[in-house]
């Protein structure tokens, strides 16, 4: 009989440290570790759709973070983001030599997957794409 209401006792009080684990993962501060990690994909091209390689592309999710990716040879770029992470005002800086800079939200890059740069207006130049191709290295990936 002790047995039986020692493993009584024992089966009650992991229950409720079981429960309360529960609780304490889906607090509302928890829920970036929730959402996983999706991979955003997309192309770079200029006004007669071709893809442009080499492209560096920031991703300003705030004030403080930020992640980098450049496209490859065929002109695609990769992020892994965190859904959660992002904000409404969260966008893209795209940078290239010889093109104008660009700033894009980050809602219209998801939609569409393609940047489209325009050579007209003030392009970047060679000095100023290395530097923001460098600057950008800092953020995440």
């Amino acid at each position: 009989m002790k047995q039986l209401l020692l493993l009584f006792f024992a089966g009650t009080l992991l229950i409720s440290c079981k429960s309360n684990q529960k609780s304490e993962f889906t607090d509302e501060n928890d829920i970036e570790e929730i959402v996983s990690d999706e991979i955003l994909t997309g192309k770079v091209i200029d006004r007669k759709r071709r893809k442009l390689s080499y492209v560096a592309i920031k991703l300003v999710i705030d004030s403080t973070q930020c992640m980098n990716a450049y496209t490859g040879e065929d002109g695609l770029y990769a992020f892994t983001i965190n859904p959660a992470k992002i904000k409404d005002d969260s966008y893209f800086e795209v940078v290239y030599k010889g093109f104008v800079k660009k700033t894009i939200p980050y809602n219209e890059v998801v939609a569409n997957n393609t940047i489209k740069l325009s050579s007209k207006g003030k392009v970047v130049t060679r000095t100023e794409y290395k530097i923001f191709y460098e600057e950008i290295r800092s953020c995440s990936r």
